[in-house]
């Protein structure tokens, strides 16, 4: 068996457990002892015949990030630029999603009641630090915090 015939059932092993970006097939061909050049001719073979679709990869993965994973768009974007997928491709998918994370938002805060039981402005700012890390925009976070009666007891 030839290395690209070798190579392809390689990928195809991957692909038929769950779905990849172009880059992470490539990575995992090199890293089982593919050659560079063997391991990009397959992925442009596959992406040719649409086994591959780093698009439809995006979209599948932002909107499982918003629903499921409760994230925020920056945090989904760099997700999306380490798994390999280009920039314009990202920019597009997320400018399709951007209005859904707000509603992700909300319903993140309320279902695990992070607002109640704050009574001092540090734990609004340790709440919205960790909104932030999980990707949310300050906009959305004064937004959706704004929304909830919250009284301080005192300033610190």
């Amino acid at each position: 068996m030839d290395n690209y015939e070798k190579a392809k059932r390689i990928a195809a092993g991957y692909i038929g457990a769950r779905m990849y970006t172009c880059h992470e097939i490539e990575d995992r061909l090199i890293h089982k002892g593919i050659d560079k050049e063997t391991a990009e001719n397959v992925v442009s073979a596959f992406a040719e015949n649409g086994i591959l679709d780093d698009r439809e990869y995006a979209r599948m993965y932002v909107s499982d990030a918003i629903r499921l994973g409760c994230k925020g768009m920056y945090r989904i974007k760099k997700e999306l630029y380490q798994k390999g997928i280009a920039s314009s491709i990202v920019d597009s998918v997320c400018a399709e999603n951007d209005d859904d994370t707000y509603s992700s938002l909300k319903e993140y805060v309320e279902s695990r009641n992070l607002c109640d039981g704050i009574t001092t402005r540090k734990e609004l700012e340790k709440l919205k630090a960790r909104l932030a890390r999980r990707g949310y925009s300050l906009s959305e976070i004064n937004r959706c915090i704004s929304e909830f009666d919250i009284h301080f007891e005192s300033e610190y």
